[in-house]
């Protein structure tokens, strides 16, 4: 494991990830500034994740490539455009900027989850677990420094959040070999007739990858709102959220660094069957301890095999690595994102709370797909 490097571009995930999640801390002053309607400011929030379903156009196109381009320019496009949000004149110029940044966020990740997987080998499903670790922070500090941010200094002072950017832009750029490994004498390795042996399992992965985001985006969008429906406050109400996001970075680090020992298909199904009883659980549990350590218990092992799911997939394709990884990256985490609509009309018809009672029951059906993800024997001789 080449660790640091693998640091460099875990930075770089957070940086892009923190840019990515700029836009719902900050809807309130946004809306408020150029005085949008709920219409206006509820398309917003979907531009990012349309952007993400191109992610697969974005790894084809990666492959292709002899140097890693897209990781240099998806840093730069989501660093550079997803600030200048704080300074847009008027709703068409927001969409523009968020447009740009969120196209930026989709063309990052394919080609660097390949990379840091190359950096991460042997120790391939830990390493990428660290990275995801990088984003999930980028995700989750964003909503608490971002408001603050601005309060002291105002929106227009948003652009200035670019500099750390711009700085892991070219310590990247200077010290990361961005050579694509599958392009050899002018021409990629990359062969798209291979990739039918490995359609059915590669479908397999994104499959249970968007079925598992269906329960994880669900509980992750709608704990607070569950909160309010139990009468918490905002502060009180957001610390579940905060407990199951933590949750799943440490659900990830640990399973990661098993799978890298043992056979990582049963550490798949089996974390998603054992989340069930604590997530239901939750839903019933009466005072803040016991509700608080299910949520933990539950949402760590929904979440604990984001690592495995890439591993899986850049092995079955290793010289479509860029297409590959989109696949159970931002693909299907769009893909699963428009279904909190109905999510949401089902909250409005039989309430919150039995919602996510259906949710919580969701990772049996996505378990028992997982049964047929292909084998690999332990890499535990190899580590």
């Amino acid at each position: 494991m080449q660790k640091l490097r693998l640091l460099l571009v875990t930075l770089s995930h957070f940086c892009v990830d923190s840019y990515a999640t700029l836009l719902a801390p900050l809807l309130p002053l946004l809306r408020s500034n150029l005085e949008l309607s709920l219409a206006q400011t509820g398309f917003l929030g979907t531009i990012v994740s349309i952007c993400n379903i191109s992610q697969p156009l974005m790894g084809i196109w990666a492959d292709r490539m002899g140097r890693r381009w897209l990781v240099v320019g998806g840093l730069a496009m989501a660093t550079i455009f997803a600030p200048l949000m704080g300074i847009a004149p008027n709703y068409l110029s927001l969409v523009g900027v968020l447009a740009m940044g969120g196209i930026g966020v989709a063309a990052f990740h394919p080609q660097v989850f390949s990379l840091a997987g190359e950096l991460s080998a042997p120790r391939r499903s830990f390493g990428l677990a660290l990275f995801i670790f990088g984003g999930t922070l980028g995700l989750g500090l964003a909503p608490l420094w971002a408001p603050t941010y601005t309060n002291y200094f105002g929106l227009e002072a948003l652009p200035y959040v670019s500099i750390p950017g711009l700085l892991f832009l070219l310590l990247l750029v200077r010290f990361i070999p961005l050579d694509n490994p599958n392009f050899t004498d002018g021409k990629s390795n990359a062969q798209w007739r291979n990739l039918g042996d490995q359609a059915g399992p590669l479908c397999l992965i994104t499959a249970i990858v968007i079925l598992r985001s269906v329960t994880g985006l669900g509980f992750g969008v709608f704990l607070a709102l569950l909160a309010q429906e139990r009468g918490l406050n905002l502060v009180d109400g957001g610390i579940p959220l905060g407990i199951y996001n933590i949750a799943g970075v440490v659900g990830a680090l640990a399973v990661g660094y098993l799978a890298d020992r043992v056979d990582p298909k049963p550490l798949v199904w089996g974390s998603l069957l054992l989340s069930v009883p604590p997530l239901y659980a939750f839903i019933f549990a009466e005072g803040a301890l016991v509700s608080n350590v299910l949520l933990f218990i539950g949402g760590g092992l929904l979440m604990s095999s984001n690592s495995i799911m890439i591993t899986l997939a850049q092995e079955l394709s290793p010289e479509n690595s860029g297409l590959a990884s989109s696949l159970p990256l931002g693909f299907s985490w769009g893909l699963a994102s428009l279904t909190l609509p109905v999510i949401g009309y089902f909250g409005d018809q039989i309430g919150v709370a039995e919602t996510l009672k259906y949710l919580a029951l969701l990772p049996i059906l996505t378990a028992g797909l997982a049964f047929f993800l292909p084998s690999r024997p332990s890499t535990e001789d190899t580590v």
